[in-house]
């Protein structure tokens, strides 16, 4: 063959003219052989420049062997020069390592003017396109911010606003899908039994699930594992984790990265959970996460604030109700209390005592918003006056405010007999008051025991059916909640009361 020549340059035949230009140069023939390179190059691919002569492309840099044939035949085939373009691969130098390169390809001639193969002139440019990718990744994660700032400023913007928490819900799940770029956003929130999570909103599930579909809240879910975390939870590829298997509602989705986090309610206890997934693995830095938290205390502070309107709402409709109720009782305790009365002052202390013994026993449970409340703060609040005389022992159970009101009643007037003819009167006697809740959960009953060491009372004609105290007690706890009362009084004065409580209550703390 013909000695190859630049068509239309200086002749480049020799390495020595070829190792002063300070740039990557070699000549290949059409078959990808290299024909001459220069120390520049050879640096490039890992081998001295001896070790590249006499041998092909696919042999000393297989991965540039595809671009190189073509941009060969891109030559051979039109003539004309090529560049400059990028073009990147690995090499033996720098293996697993991505190189890049700006190249310029030429013609190389014979004597007689037919192409034969092509030089190539070569800079590396690896360090500016990694200047340059960083560059990118700067303004791109600047804007993913900017994103990600905007949209929990447009729901807290929301959320001050008098919408609905469904509303707010559709707008967390739509900016959560835009500003972390993934297809598949939710919104998981308790169902009324309180075993499953319902997907009240979301973005990019098949139609007719949101609103319908739920998942388990056991650990082998990701919602599930997450509300027992506490805490955001991340998930690399879904399909080799090992803390929780995941639903079947992110498997038919093709589910693979995502993250989720628990959404706090406004009784102690989770309203669900927030979610997003991707459907192939994704990164999610600091700012994705803090973002995804930011979103969930927007929405819990929304359901909080529902929450409280509701609650309001329904105690105002109950304090009007007891309001009524409540002069009606201090009317019957007045009429019954002065009616048969001997002694006047006697009985203005008595009715006096009653009446104190109602308002501390509304007053605790008004402290709780007249919802199911806690029959412990209940006791403590009416036995208030005898702290030190009676001890208390029960497990601290909610229970309904009217029947919590009403053993404050009871309590009060076990308490005013005591007084008269128990161990309230003596110095060194204590009175010993427990409860419990018996049965199952679906027919569960309060059992209180008031128990006075003192046998005064056996003898005392108020202690009898005929008082109005005992008369009370029997009308509330036998007429009203239909249970019932037993006393002893042999021994000691033992007086036990057994009420029927709602199955959607007795619920212990």
């Amino acid at each position: 063959m013909d000695e190859p020549r630049s068509k239309g340059a200086d002749d480049l035949s020799t390495v020595t003219d070829m190792d002063t230009v300070p740039v990557g140069l070699c000549v290949l023939s059409e078959e990808l052989m290299f024909l001459r390179i220069n120390e520049t190059m050879a640096e490039f691919h890992g081998y001295t420049a001896a070790e590249h002569l006499g041998r092909s492309v696919l042999e000393v840099v297989p991965d540039l062997e595809p671009v190189a044939r073509r941009l060969m035949k891109q030559v051979i085939d039109t003539g004309m020069p090529l560049g400059p373009f990028e073009i990147a691969g690995e090499t033996p130098a720098d293996p697993g390592i991505q190189r890049f390169w700006m190249e310029y390809w030429s013609p190389v001639t014979d004597e007689r003017g037919e192409i034969v193969g092509a030089s190539v002139a070569s800079v590396e440019i690896t360090e500016r396109k990694r200047i340059e990718r960083e560059k990118d990744n700067a303004l791109r994660l600047t804007e993913r911010r900017l994103m990600q700032q905007t949209a929990i400023a447009e729901l807290g913007q929301l959320a001050l606003e008098d919408v609905s928490l469904q509303i707010i819900l559709e707008k967390a799940v739509e900016l959560a899908a835009k500003a972390l770029h993934v297809p598949l956003t939710k919104v998981l929130a308790f169902e009324d039994a309180a075993d499953k999570l319902k997907l009240v909103a979301g973005v990019g599930w098949n139609d007719g699930l949101v609103g319908i579909a739920s998942v388990g809240t056991e650990s082998d879910s990701q919602a599930g594992y997450t509300l027992m975390a506490k805490e955001l939870v991340v998930v690399d590829d879904l399909r080799t984790e090992q803390r929780f298997s995941g639903p079947e509602l992110l498997r038919l989705h093709g589910v693979i990265s995502g993250m989720s986090v628990p959404i706090a309610g406004s009784d102690g206890r989770p309203y669900g959970v927030i979610g997003i997934h991707a459907v192939e693995p994704c990164t999610f830095d600091k700012g994705d996460r803090d973002f995804l938290q930011s979103l969930a205390a927007i929405i819990s502070t929304a359901v909080r604030q529902q929450a409280a309107k509701l609650h309001s709402s329904l105690l105002i409709r109950e304090m009007s109700h007891r309001a009524g109720n409540m002069l009606q009782l201090v009317s019957s305790i007045a009429a019954q209390t002065f009616r048969h009365a001997v002694d006047p002052l006697a009985a203005k202390k008595a009715f006096d005592h009653r009446l104190s013994s109602l308002a501390r026993a509304n007053h605790a449970i008004a402290q709780q918003g007249w919802v199911d409340t806690r029959l412990q703060k209940v006791v403590e609040e009416t036995l208030a006056p005898f702290t030190g005389k009676i001890r208390m022992a029960g497990r601290d159970v909610l229970l309904p405010p009217e029947l919590c009101f009403d053993l404050g009643l009871v309590l009060n007037e076990l308490c005013t007999n005591s007084i008269k003819y128990g161990s309230l009167s003596a110095a060194d006697w204590v009175v010993d008051l427990s409860w419990r809740i018996d049965g199952p959960k679906d027919a569960s009953r309060l059992t209180v025991v008031w128990h006075d060491p003192v046998t005064a009372h056996i003898t005392s004609s108020t202690a009898s059916s005929t008082g109005f105290g005992t008369k009370l007690i029997r009308q509330l706890v036998e007429s009203k909640w239909h249970g019932t009362v037993s006393v002893e009084q042999e021994a000691h004065y033992r007086m036990t009361l057994a009420l029927p409580i709602p199955s959607s209550t007795s619920a212990p703390l």
